[in-house]
């Protein structure tokens, strides 16, 4: 089952029938957003699942990262494609969008609307993703009064990530990194969400210890900006586990 929309109240219209895959597609001037929603009879929660690296040229957009876990998880599930990486040989875009639109604002808004219409309450939604899906969770998290966030090694900042992925995606959705950072803090920096939102959702931090770059350049950053912000570091439970081969 597919549909294409083009305002957010068509979203209202919608059949959205137990166990039936539907892709829905979102369409404005800038992008189009794709989501595979699986609406799953007897349960009342909902898991949001982001995109980590995607190789294009591989496989062509939408993409939708895990969709082969569905049967495994217990709940309603909303997969989300990210629309910044299109049309481009980019494998990250962090739900970064462009200067116009912020894809992950957008996304949030279609998520709030589909759960709502599924009568799913804030408590019993869960984001999750690894890597860039890590840090594009935290955020829609954090967007998301009341919902919780379970990340397994994300990016805390976007610069802070390998300058190959990093610097060619700040260039093409800001034009400069200086002027991502400038004006689009709260977009690439996830402390820098959480105090524009004035939210620091519940967060399940997975964190493989062996992976030194993730520990140096986001992982303590992010600990201590949340301290030097005065956020509520109590909210966040890190969960670390030992992988040599990841």
């Amino acid at each position: 089952m597919e549909y294409n929309i083009k305002k957010l109240n068509e979203l209202n219209d919608l059949e959205l029938p137990f166990g039936v895959p539907v892709k829905l597609k979102y369409s404005t001037e800038e992008f189009d957003y794709n989501l595979l929603i699986i609406n799953k009879e007897n349960f009342n929660n909902l898991v949001v699942l982001s995109n980590g690296a995607v190789d294009v040229n591989k496989k062509s957009p939408p993409v939708f990262m895990r969709s082969t876990w569905a049967r495994e998880i217990n709940g309603t599930l909303i997969y989300l494609d990210d629309p910044t990486i299109h049309k481009s040989n980019l494998k990250l875009g962090w739900g970064q969008g462009n200067n116009k639109e912020y894809a992950l604002r957008t996304y949030s808004e279609l998520v709030k609307i589909i759960s709502k219409k599924l009568n799913i309450e804030n408590n019993q939604i869960c984001y999750f993703g690894s890597s860039a899906g890590g840090f594009m969770s935290l955020i829609l998290s954090s967007m998301h009064l009341g919902s919780m966030a379970v990340v397994n090694n994300p990016q805390t900042d976007i610069k802070s990530y390998h300058e190959g992925h990093s610097i060619p995606l700040l260039e093409l959705c800001y034009s400069t990194v200086k002027n991502a950072y400038n004006n689009y803090q709260e977009r690439v920096n996830v402390v820098s969400a959480f105090k524009y939102m004035s939210n620091v959702p519940q967060i399940y931090y997975l964190q493989n210890q062996y992976s030194s770059h993730d520990l140096k350049y986001h992982v303590n950053p992010f600990i201590k900006s949340m301290k030097e912000e005065g956020l509520d570091l109590e909210k966040v439970v890190f969960i670390n586990y030992f992988n040599q081969e990841r």
